[in-house]
């Protein structure tokens, strides 16, 4: 599978967002949660979702987006289904190595 790779280095961080390509501009709302999939932030290199995780261990920060990422990074063992939330029926989790 191929994802949307960004990885920015800001201030002694490392922030590796993945991203399902197809998602990058939109928006979901439900009820009071917003998730915006911003181009700026999302937009990468289209790589191997394989290539994509190998990086996470350099992370600070790793954010998810898309029910196919998330639910291989389930199977990997990554994070766990709790700490998932859906928008929209957009699953999004996040990863923090601080």
């Amino acid at each position: 599978m191929k994802v949307s790779l960004n990885v920015i280095r800001r201030e002694g961080y490392v922030f590796i967002n993945i991203c399902e390509p197809e998602l990058i501009g939109k928006t979901f709302r439900e009820g009071d949660i917003r998730l915006v999939v911003d181009k700026e932030f999302y937009y990468g290199q289209e790589v191997s979702i394989d290539y994509a995780f190998s990086l996470l261990n350099e992370a600070s920060v790793v954010n998810l987006v898309g029910n196919k990422v998330v639910e291989e990074a389930i199977k990997r063992g990554l994070i766990k289904e709790e700490g998932v939330i859906s928008v929209q029926g957009v699953k999004f989790a996040q990863i923090y190595n601080l």
